[in-house]
């Protein structure tokens, strides 16, 4: 159900000092008191979370009812001096030879629990492109997590590089992920809520005929949707075939979490699944860090490490196997370490859509939960959460 909002709701900038507070506290609240998440330049004296980079964002919010409901920083980069975590994650110097001052860092996009179904995100993040082709800039990068890389491909952001760990931040493995943003015909082709504010510029397509020639995603980061037909999103059916034929029989079967279900829940479940390929002794999950979604092994081998294990050989999973259990299990961060022991594919199932089977589908889910609790995280997990 998509959360009722009193319209209209206006994007603001914030200005004064109370505003960007606010946005501190609001973060504070998502991160650290809702999702129990442990980051360093968290402020619990004050119950903030700004960093180096708030100094010189601008800060996006939407307001409801005098407080912050949806907040989004972005940063303009400057090149000659910007993080080297930056240039490192977003191959910052290829982008500088073109468009040296016209390029952005996206980053705390964060909304309140009850507008998550919302179309607040979408409005947000409209008015965050609309201010950036105002300032002329012509991409914008961020790091996504793995299970939201399809709402980002929806609104026209791309993959285009290997997988990056911030070691500052405790959210595992992420996507670097850039909006090329006068690549209107892109946008059009995503459906993207960007392309109608697009059509208000005079737009060049030299952005985006340029990143097409420079970076060529693998196979595997076929977006969900995309322009030129060989890089279409399969159809559902030749998708299920492929994933079939990874596995070596139907998911139903070979996915040890999802044994014991229909074909038709193995395939409502897989619907929203994105794969996602990570490189060889990259590691996926780390101690710690916050989850939002099950990961299943199709092809390739990982390593697990748990707590008061290091003198005993780790979990080596395979295809049908999977991980980050405890984030659906218990709500809470993930208790051991995952390694790609080989360049691994896997399916990134979203917590939601899981969680989405407790109404419609309440057998299906206690099957699934039944499965997640013979997996390893579960002899680390409060036994209180346990129970169907």
């Amino acid at each position: 159900m998509v959360a009722q909002i009193q319209l209209p709701l206006e994007v603001k900038i914030a200005t004064t000092a109370a505003e960007r507070e606010a946005i501190f506290r609001f973060r504070y609240h998502v991160y650290v008191e809702e999702m129990n998440k442990r980051l360093p330049h968290a402020d619990h004296r004050r119950q903030w979370l700004r960093d180096q980079h708030d100094e010189s964002a601008v800060l996006f919010y939407i307001g409801e009812q005098g407080e912050v409901a949806a907040t989004l920083r972005r940063n303009i980069v400057d090149t000659d001096n910007c993080p080297p975590a930056w240039r490192e994650a977003f191959a910052l110097d290829r982008f500088a030879k073109i468009a040296r001052d016209s390029l952005s860092v996206s980053s705390r996009f964060v909304i309140a629990h009850r507008f998550r179904n919302s179309s607040m995100a979408v409005r947000l993040a409209v008015a965050a492109y609309r201010h950036g082709r105002e300032e002329g800039l012509r991409f914008d990068f961020l790091l996504s997590r793995f299970h939201l890389i399809e709402m980002y491909e929806h609104l026209g952001y791309r993959r285009y590089l290997n997988n990056y760990r911030d070691v500052n931040e405790a959210v595992g493995l992420m996507a670097p992920m850039v909006c090329v943003g006068e690549d209107v015909e892109y946008l059009r082709s995503v459906g993207s809520p960007f392309a109608r504010e697009a059509n208000r510029w005079v737009t060049n397509a030299a952005d985006g005929l340029w990143f097409s020639e420079q970076f060529l995603p693998p196979a595997e980061f076929a977006p969900v949707r995309s322009l030129p037909p060989e890089r279409r999103s399969l159809p559902p059916e030749r998708r299920w075939s492929n994933l079939c034929q990874t596995l070596g029989g139907p998911p139903e079967r070979t996915i040890r979490m999802l044994q014991g279900l229909t074909e038709a829940d193995a395939r409502a479940l897989l619907k929203h699944a994105i794969l996602h390929r990570v490189r060889a002794g990259k590691i996926i999950v780390q101690q710690g860090d916050l989850l939002g979604a099950l990961f299943i092994v199709l092809s390739g081998a990982v390593a697990l490490y748990y707590p008061g294990s290091s003198d005993r050989p780790p979990n080596i999973l395979s295809s049908g196997e999977c991980f980050g259990a405890e984030g659906f299990l218990a709500s809470c961060c993930a208790v051991g370490q995952a390694v790609a022991l080989s360049e691994v594919q896997l399916l990134v199932l979203p917590e939601q859509v899981v969680a989405q089977c407790q109404t419609r589908h309440s057998q299906t889910l206690c099957q699934l939960r039944a499965n997640l609790l013979q997996e390893p995280c579960s002899r680390f997990l409060p036994t209180a959460t346990l129970h169907c």
